[in-house]
């Protein structure tokens, strides 16, 4: 089996490091309301501080990043891990430290380790046999699912049962224990002669990819913040949507993990396209399914795919871009997956606000469909230019 040969001393270590750093940023956006509805900042302030720290995430992820290509990784991410989690730390400890400082610790909270996802990333590149790569980054999709599957009944358990800031010290505590087991991890250093500025024209070059991340995130934030609205329209209980996302979320956990098992046929920009277009004909068929199993269970295909998805959209972009810029473009993706959610967020809100779940499900599923196609057409360009007679 493909996991039995990739679980080194290394890659083992890595995948703790992983599951670690990405636990604070998992819990984030619920401790933070959870934070506003338990003290005087209130749900407004709550919601705040989560725009802050989404914002100064998709702001610092690519701007820190290029950094990596002339410094040693280790170095960097550790520094960044550490003043996110005194940042973590500020928030839990402080009796009353004001919306505004709430709102600028949670900024630096996410701004500063926004690299880590990207460099660790890079960084298994090194540690995982070229074979067992894919099988890697299947692994570190389904640890991050996992992550954000059981984040929000942990931040709902220690804000109600403890105190409101108590989720803030278990984020600093597990970014200080990513740090502290990142020094175990040989270093990885960008490529001396990267130059001191990242080449733009390379990186804009793989926006095929990025667009990609964008349609799949829309389509996601799409099914979570429409599931509700639907299943009330069709006279189907409400409470069903949570365990209907749960299985969304545990199909896609399991579909990281057989996409990571073997290889599969087709080059991964095809897989990439094909497998979000299925994604989009399940979601596009819940708005007309009758029931609500037959609703769970599109949607728990459309989250066995999800995790492929993900993965071949990594791949696609590593084949893409230089060693030197794998984490920038990592980066980058991480950043347009974030705005490719809240974009769909506000779309969502607004649709549902004018039309009917049915109506809403269907623009969401046919803007996922057009991103998917530029997406196509995008990565058709340079081959007919390529194939074209000199």
């Amino acid at each position: 089996m493909a996991y039995r040969g990739l679980f080194t001393k290394h890659v083992s270590l890595w995948a703790a490091v992983v599951t670690a750093g990405r636990l604070p940023v998992a819990m984030a956006p619920l401790a933070f309301l959870f934070h506003g509805r338990g003290t005087d900042a209130g749900y407004g302030g709550g919601a705040a501080m989560a725009a802050a720290y989404a914002l100064a995430e998709a702001v610092g992820a690519p701007l820190l990043s290029t950094r990596l290509r002339t410094r040693p990784y280790r170095r960097e991410v550790a520094a960044g891990l550490g003043v996110s989690a005194a940042a973590f730390a500020l928030l839990a400890l402080l009796p009353a430290p004001g919306t505004a400082l709430a709102v600028c610790l949670a900024a630096l909270a996410g701004g500063a380790a926004a690299a880590a996802p990207g460099a660790l990333r890079t960084m298994v590149e090194d540690l995982a046999p070229r074979e067992h790569l894919h099988t890697a980054l299947s692994l570190e999709s389904t640890l991050n699912m996992a992550v954000w599957a059981a984040s929000p009944a942990l931040v709902s358990a220690l804000a109600l049962g403890v105190a409101p800031q108590a989720p803030f010290l278990l984020a600093a505590v597990a970014a200080l224990a990513a740090t502290a087991s990142l020094w175990l991890l040989p270093d990885r250093t960008g490529a001396a002669d990267g130059g001191r500025r990242a080449p733009l024209r390379q990186l804009l070059a793989a926006w095929p990819v990025y667009l990609t991340s964008a349609a799949a995130m829309y389509l996601l934030a799409g099914v979570e913040l429409t599931l509700p609205a639907l299943l009330e329209h069709r006279d189907l209980p409400v409470a069903h949507s949570g365990p209907i996302l749960t299985g969304f979320a545990l199909a896609s956990i399991l579909g990281g993990l057989v996409y990571g098992a073997r290889t599969w046929p087709g080059t991964v920009e095809r897989q990439s396209t094909l497998l979000l277009l299925v994604m989009i004909a399940g979601v596009a068929a819940t708005a007309f399914a009758p029931a609500w199993p037959v609703i769970a269970g599109l949607l728990a295909l459309t989250g066995l795919l999800q995790a492929a998805v993900l993965i071949t959209r990594n791949l696609t972009l590593r084949e893409r871009l230089p060693a030197d810029l794998h984490p920038v473009g990592y980066s980058v993706l991480y950043a347009g997956s974030g705005v490719g959610y809240g974009v769909s967020a506000a779309a969502t809100g607004v649709l549902l606000a004018s039309v009917t779940p049915v109506t809403a499900v269907l623009v969401t599923t046919g803007a996922a469909l057009l991103l998917t196609a530029v997406t196509w057409l995008g990565r058709r360009a340079p081959q007919r230019e390529r194939s074209a007679p000199g």
